[in-house]
């Protein structure tokens, strides 16, 4: 009997499929600090639980060469939650924060073995203070940064004991489909997808046709405008804008900053804007700080900023965001007055018409052979300067296992930029996780520098 054809959506596939280009691979890391080293079987239990809870972790991608349609998701017939989840001790000397940090660049820089489901964790022990040190790594096809943290909830607790959690679901059986179902669901997806394809371009065309009737001034003015955003959306740009930043390598260079939040807020408050404007605003001073200090006047940078289109019930696993990149202007202002040209910058890339497009854009691509999709994709990524990324977190002190989290950051992967900058808060703390290619920024340390003043620059404007 066939079994359900389960396929990666579009946005999951284009992610999986563009890895040809090792420069755009895409797993997103997390480091978690911890008081005191979790229990080993606490962690074992728990890790079961969250991939019952969580099938997806217990799948591994399949795919077919000869066929363009997107790998299917299959429960792994040889799953083993020890090779997932691996125990390390820091050697004296790298037990500190910055030891665990270049272990969880190292873990960042290397690929998935793709006949295993996509993700692992790492428990780092014998960390100064007693403390240790998760480093949990997941491939972008399984889950977004929204959808990562959902995920990991269900390692996490609001107390150091939990009590009774009650028994979890019970464990996925393979039932792999057979070479022929195989064929048969690649072929009818191939054809359902470009029938939805075709029918969602005629759909916005008859969309569009109708509101000529009614507004045809008005109509016109939209059209030009979504047919614009989505002429530069599509644009090849390959080249990043700055000339400092045009290294690519490899190599990941993670840093972290930590601030407290209600300053940051207070300025957001104060200024009439959001937190994403202020952290944009930061990240734009540190960039043109940077360049001007190399001897470099950069007008502007571009930026791949995720929007999220989560809505309530929808799934942890896979993508729910559309990608919008734009310029950012970085030339020498004053703080207020860079928040008040952002907002408008910020704001236009969030409501961009092209954006509605990205779906039916994507869908196109999943569909398309492997390397032309990667050379496409490549032409759209690899002329991004800087990614930016905001994910909210817990606002109270969560627990793993019985220890209490200090410390909680991702790293999203750089994809083709020089640099990627993820804004996570959690319990009253903003913490920027700094993903570095040194290719690019020789001394890593250095751009955190600009960007630690930035920061503490804007959360002072609140008085």
């Amino acid at each position: 009997m066939a079994t359900r054809d389960e396929r990666m959506g579009a946005f999951d596939a284009v992610m999986f499929g563009i890895e040809g280009d090792p420069l755009l691979r895409s797993g997103i890391v997390a480091v978690i600090v911890l008081e005191s080293p979790p229990d080993r079987d606490r962690v074992v239990e728990r890790t079961e639980r969250l991939t019952r809870l969580f099938p997806r972790l217990r799948q591994r991608a399949v795919g077919n060469p000869l066929s363009p349609a997107p790998p299917r998701w299959e429960t792994d017939p040889n799953f083993d939650p020890d090779y997932h989840i691996r125990w390390r001790r820091l050697p004296d000397g790298d037990d500190d924060l910055t030891g665990a940090l270049a272990f969880a660049a190292r873990m960042g820089e290397q690929d998935f073995d793709k006949s295993r489901p996509l993700w692992e964790i790492a428990i780092l022990t014998g960390l100064c203070g007693g403390r240790a040190a998760v480093i949990f790594k997941i491939h972008h096809s399984v889950a977004d940064g929204m959808g990562g943290l959902a995920l990991s909830a269900a390692l996490f607790d609001v107390a150091p004991d939990p009590g009774d959690l009650g028994a979890p679901p019970p464990a996925p059986e393979p039932a792999p489909a057979g070479l022929i179902d195989r064929f048969r669901q690649a072929a009818a997806f191939e054809i359902d997808a470009l029938t939805e394809v075709v029918t969602g371009a005629a759909r916005s065309s008859a969309t569009g046709a109708a509101a000529l009737v009614r507004d045809p001034f008005g109509s016109t003015r939209t059209a030009w405008h979504t047919a614009s955003s989505a002429a530069a959306m599509l644009a090849p740009q390959s080249e990043p804008l700055s000339p400092l930043m045009s290294g690519r390598s490899l190599a990941c260079v993670f840093t972290v900053i930590d601030v407290p939040l209600a300053p940051l807020k207070a300025a957001a408050d104060a200024a009439g804007v959001t937190l994403n404007v202020v952290f944009i605003a930061a990240v734009a001073d540190a960039v043109g700080a940077y360049h001007r200090a190399h001897g470099t006047e950069l007008p502007g940078f571009r930026v791949n900023m995720p929007i999220s289109q989560r809505r309530p019930g929808d799934e942890a696993i896979g993508n729910h965001w559309v990608p919008a990149r734009f310029v950012v202007p970085c030339g020498q202002t004053g703080a207020a007055e860079r928040l008040r040209r952002l907002h408008g910058v910020v704001d236009d890339a969030r409501t961009d018409p092209a954006l509605g497009l990205s779906e039916i854009i994507y869908k196109a691509l999943a569909l398309l052979p492997a390397p032309v999709t990667e050379r496409l994709a490549g032409m759209l990524m690899k002329g991004v300067d800087v990614a930016a990324t905001n994910v909210p977190g817990p606002p109270v002190p969560i627990y793993l296992c019985g220890s209490r989290v200090t410390m909680m950051v991702p790293f999203a992967p750089k994809s083709g930029a020089a640099v990627n900058v993820a804004l996570f808060t959690y319990d009253g703390t903003a913490l920027l996780g700094v993903n570095t290619d040194p290719a690019a920024v020789p001394d890593p340390g250095e751009f955190t520098r600009y960007l630690a003043e930035a920061v503490s620059r804007y959360s002072s404007l609140a008085g």
